[in-house]
């Protein structure tokens, strides 16, 4: 599958710019009285309307497909080896122990993934596909762990639940319309591409705290599990289910994607060491686009 690089890696780096943009705004203006409410809104725009349009554009179109069979496998099987693998470790305490199993499993295959997918291939369908199971299991294990119970409210009332719900209805109910939903929401995708980056980058926070004492390991662990164990573990189901291979390349890189933005929520919620987690997530998503950009100019020599 060749392609031009030169305009995925413009591309790139515009993702890397809008993202860095998002985070000097919020340095440059958070002591504003302002801020809180303009960055409240530019999420709610991300989380709300575009999360949820995009996900009506996409399966008003295609419905329920057997593919979703795929991420389910993939995602379960190495949420069940990190968490055991995680289970077995000892940390600084359990707090950090809870931060490396969310920051471990739950990734970023929607706001980081749909970006660098759609920059690269101008398609991005897998990262919906895995962004649907991701999405659920950021909020289910860090309630489970934390609370000890499924808040299935929660899990019902989310964008992504929302948005593959209303376009299967409108897929499977009234085909007619369906034909014309990609055409009223053209625009959907490239806007959360765009501004869900920029989002992003408001939310991440930097501290030195990743690279001080026991932190450390912890850091290592989550960096492994990200990078190297997760990608490792989808390999086997690319070839079970004869995955094509521009899906391929996209499963691939959604393998390194970074740790959901939705673990430095629930881990302020859980009083989990929301500072660190926060900071190892910024640090590892920079890692995780640069680790794409080189894994894209590789899909672009084979």
């Amino acid at each position: 599958m060749a392609f031009d690089l030169v305009p995925v890696l413009e591309s790139i780096a515009l993702l890397f710019a809008i993202m860095f943009a998002g985070f000097f705004y919020k340095r440059l203006f958070i002591n504003y009285n302002w801020y809180p409410a303009t960055a409240k809104i530019l999420f709610n725009i991300v989380y709300w309307v575009l999360t949820p349009l995009t996900f009506i554009n996409n399966f008003s179109e295609s419905g329920i497909m057997s593919v979703l069979i795929f991420p389910f496998v993939a995602i379960t099987t190495f949420v069940l080896i990190a968490g055991v693998i995680i289970c077995k470790m000892s940390f600084k305490d359990k707090e950090t122990k809870y931060v490396v199993l969310i920051n471990s499993v739950n990734q970023n295959n929607l706001f980081i993934g749909y970006p660098v997918l759609y920059s690269a291939f101008r398609n991005a369908t897998m990262s919906l596909y895995f962004g649907l199971i991701s999405f659920i299991y950021a909020i289910l294990i860090p309630d489970i762990i934390g609370s000890g119970k499924v808040l299935s409210k929660r899990i019902i009332l989310n964008p992504v639940i929302l948005g593959f719900f209303m376009g299967n209805v409108i897929h499977y109910a009234t085909p007619y319309i369906a034909s014309n939903i990609p055409i009223l929401l053209f625009w959907a995708p490239k806007a959360l591409v765009y501004l869900s980056i920029f989002v992003m980058g408001m939310q991440l926070t930097f501290g030195t705290d990743v690279f001080r004492g026991s932190f450390r390991k912890a850091f290592y662990v989550m960096a492994f599990m990200r990078f190297v164990l997760n990608p490792i573990v989808y390999l086997p189901y690319i070839y079970i289910f004869h995955i094509s291979q521009l899906y391929m390349y996209e499963t691939i890189l959604l393998g390194i994607m970074p740790p959901a933005t939705l673990n430095t929520i629930m881990a302020l919620k859980y009083n989990w060491h929301p500072n660190f987690t926060a900071s190892s997530t910024l640090i590892l998503t920079i890692i995780s686009l640069i680790l794409a950009t080189i894994l894209i100019m590789l899909f672009g020599i084979i």
